[in-house]
């Protein structure tokens, strides 16, 4: 797990529409965190090691390069101008969450992104980390089990409602 500090993680998620649905990931069985359950595209944030680039928003890079990791999506594509979406938007959604036992502080942020109406889903290739995908609509949702992220509250349910199609 990367983390900010020992007791400070940052985690971020982005929901990614398309033609009025979005894409969810299942987690491998592997996964030390819900396994098998759904997931939006993301992940954890690395501490900035360089002074160079876009300090303002040192996360951005992150949270893009979690989502080609995952789904094979280039983020340099023009075409869908991801990068550009994600610098000029402001986050859906942003929680914090407290780990006792574990003494660690999350902080959660959540993006939208939206996938031009051209966009071949058949590019979308899983990594390791995810053993499925599904485009869902909204209404959808409660169908999938996202454990304690997808309930009324959690962030990943929180993020959905949030959301623009």
């Amino acid at each position: 797990m990367q983390k900010l500090t020992d007791q400070v993680k940052l985690l971020q998620k982005i929901v990614l529409v398309h033609r009025g649905e979005f894409l969810i990931l299942q987690r491998s069985p592997k996964s030390h965190y819900r396994p098998n359950q759904w997931d939006l595209p993301g992940g954890n944030s690395h501490w900035p090691t360089q002074t160079e680039g876009d300090l303002a928003q040192p996360h951005l890079s992150d949270v893009l390069r979690e989502l080609e990791e995952e789904t094979d999506i280039a983020i340099r594509d023009e075409k869908l101008d991801l990068v550009g979406q994600i610098a000029q938007s402001s986050p859906i959604y942003f929680g914090t969450y407290f780990e006792a036992q574990k003494q660690l502080f999350t902080m959660i942020v959540g993006w939208q992104l939206n996938l031009p109406d051209e966009f071949d889903r058949s590019r979308v290739k899983l990594s390791h980390e995810h053993t499925q995908q599904v485009w869902i609509k909204p209404s959808q949702f409660d169908e999938y089990d996202f454990g304690f992220a997808g309930k009324k509250d959690g962030f990943i349910w929180e993020m959905v409602e949030k959301m623009s199609i």
